[in-house]
């Protein structure tokens, strides 16, 4: 197994050029969550840990691709080298590396490799990827010279992967890249293209009941959530990158209400900011944890809550949050309670997952999701839709591109 030397990319057990021409497949994955907590992709699959299954498809795909699964050094001596003990260590190996960075990971992952090979990357936890399609987007992007070529911002993540030149990854190293690139390059490169050839394939056609096998697939995997620990990787932070962006839209000490507010993380956020904040969720077990731990704040109240039905007077607030919730309830009666409770001129604002294929989520916590257009068109059937704004992936917005694996929105109760 390759590990992390002191930070210098070429370890002792990389040797420079040796894979050169060879078809790979980087796996990124951790067996901890930002939360701290042990990532999704140990989860099973039919029995089997989602990240394995993920190494297994593309090892049996072709007897030509080797698998390298790239993971933080903290993992070295963990559940990874349990889960894949038994794998052809001619095909497959486990790269432990740069806590901190996975674009590093990714680069250590290939510095055997020559700097116009090109590979292919996919996260652990996405064992439904389009394994046939993302071979055919390798050999298209050796042939048309392309730095990054992905799947559609805005296609079922799980589905997807991508496809990175090793130069143009390279190129990247050292570089002060903004928050939350060093997590995704690629987006990087995307977002220079002067500079680098980035392009997006056209969305992959998969039927209904493909989409309805891979949900019956993952019942377990999103099913089995650990908790918490304090030790997790803060860039992947994504729920509470969505609080930060509300904040800029909300009315300045105004009274917000935090719709499904879990744990109460983002509802303390909020009520750092200066709110007078009531966070409501349907769970009192959690509004418990919220009062007592990571959501307690002196201008942060919590009560026991229904989406769809609040056991709150109309017009009591200046502003709704609700982040992430929209996918797991009756979204027009979640919508016309917000409207409810919200003095005119009052500003909502929710994010969802953005999924074009949305109306047979993977994920089967989710009932619905939506796409850019309908989340749009559902929210505008009683709100002004003010703002859209597209995530690409954790912490990353490009301006002037709505499309992403997340959508915000901003809208406003009419006067």
């Amino acid at each position: 197994m390759r590990a992390d030397s002191g930070g210098n990319l070429l370890t002792d057990a990389c040797s420079p050029g040796s894979a050169i021409g060879t078809r790979t497949v980087v796996v990124q994955a951790s067996s901890r969550s930002w939360q701290g907590g042990a990532d999704l992709c140990l989860n099973p699959v039919e029995g089997t840990p989602a990240v394995r299954v993920t190494v297994e498809r593309f090892l049996a795909a072709d007897p030509s691709i080797r698998v390298v699964l790239a993971a933080p050094a903290t993992d070295r001596g963990g559940d990874f080298d349990d889960i894949f003990a038994d794998l052809p260590v001619d095909r497959f190996e486990v790269v432990y590396a740069a806590d901190a960075s996975p674009l590093e990971r990714l680069l250590v992952a290939t510095c055997d490799m020559g700097p116009e090979d090109v590979f292919l990357r996919v996260d652990g936890l996405h064992f439904a990827v389009l394994v046939d399609r993302a071979l055919e987007m390798l050999a298209e992007a050796a042939e048309r010279g392309l730095d990054v070529l992905k799947f559609p911002d805005d296609y079922p993540v799980q589905l997807g992967a991508d496809v990175y030149r090793v130069g143009a990854l390279r190129s990247l190293q050292g570089a002060a890249l903004a928050p939350g690139f060093e997590v995704h390059p690629k987006y990087e490169l995307f977002r220079n293209p002067d500079t680098f050839r980035c392009e997006w394939i056209e969305p992959p056609a998969v039927t209904e009941e493909e989409l309805r096998r891979a949900r019956s697939s993952a019942r377990e995997l999103y099913h089995v959530r650990a908790e918490a620990t304090g030790a997790g990787i803060g860039a992947g932070d994504q729920l509470a990158f969505h609080y930060e962006l509300a904040v800029d839209h909300l009315p300045r000490n105004g009274r917000v209400l935090d719709i499904a507010c879990g744990n109460g993380f983002g509802t303390r956020l909020l009520a750092e900011r200066g709110f007078d904040v009531l966070g409501g969720d349907l769970d009192p077990g959690v509004i418990e944890m919220a009062e007592n731990g990571l959501g307690a704040n002196s201008r942060a109240e919590y009560a026991v809550l229904d989406a769809t039905a609040l056991d709150l007077e109309g017009e009591r607030f200046d502003a709704v949050v609700t982040m992430e919730t929209i996918e797991h309830v009756d979204a027009r009666s979640m919508l016309r309670e917000a409207f409810r409770v919200l003095r005119p001129g009052g500003v909502l604002v929710l994010s969802t997952p953005q999924n074009a294929l949305g109306e047979v989520p993977i994920n089967p916590e989710h009932l619905r999701e939506y796409s850019l257009e309908e989340i749009e068109e559902l929210v505008g059937e009683h709100f002004e839709v003010r703002e859209v704004i597209g995530i690409k992936q954790g912490r990353i917005v490009l301006p002037g591109s709505p499309r992403g694996t997340n959508t915000v929105i901003v809208a406003v109760k009419p006067s």
